[in-house]
């Protein structure tokens, strides 16, 4: 196991600029001491928008100690030297698990995806969505969805999907590694 999972349960912020009221550095300072992790995830810039912002990024993590996460961009992953890595399941089946970084991981929808994805050379999974997310008019899929995912894994699995201060105790009592917050972090 990946010693950022060692930590403990981890709170992790996935970035969603668009609706940020602050440029993403200055939202990481203001997340600090709140969260061990962050996965920058800005699906729309091409790989040297997302090169530029994510050195900008990982810089105002280093400066908070939080965990800087690339979200697919895999040659922006590399050019900027992130160690670690997620990609969406049908990018990780189709073009595999890339060289070079030290953690890489994925996201299931469904509890059959879990073997696939660990196949797959996954370090860690994210189950979704596990509470209706605010982003997205999707239903929740609940905390039993959320421990049939845990107990078919052999790898860490965080919880994403309308995670709040009032859903995340009930994260905390399964045996997930964390949970990830969107649209609450980035307020």
């Amino acid at each position: 196991m990946h010693s950022l999972f060692e930590r403990g349960f981890l709170r992790v912020a996935m970035t969603d600029r668009r609706n940020c009221a602050r440029p993403l550095p200055c939202q990481v300072a203001r997340l600090a001491g709140r969260v061990d992790a962050l996965i920058m995830r800005e699906k729309d810039l091409d790989d040297d928008a997302y090169a530029a912002l994510a050195r900008e990024v990982m810089a105002a993590c280093e400066r908070a100690g939080v965990v800087f996460v690339a979200h697919g961009h895999v040659a922006a992953a590399r050019a900027v030297g992130t160690p670690y890595l997620h990609l969406p399941l049908p990018e990780l089946e189709r073009a595999g698990r890339p060289e070079g970084f030290a953690l890489v991981g994925t996201n299931v929808h469904e509890v059959a995806e879990v073997v696939r994805a660990e196949e797959l050379g996954a370090d860690y999974l994210i189950a979704s969505p596990v509470f209706a997310p605010s982003c997205k008019p999707l239903p929740g899929r609940g905390t039993a969805f959320l421990d049939q995912v845990i107990a078919a894994a052999r790898v860490p699995v965080l919880a994403l999907g309308g995670i709040t201060d009032a859903t995340e105790p009930a994260v905390r009592a399964t045996q997930a590694a964390g949970a990830i917050r969107m649209s609450d972090y980035m307020a």
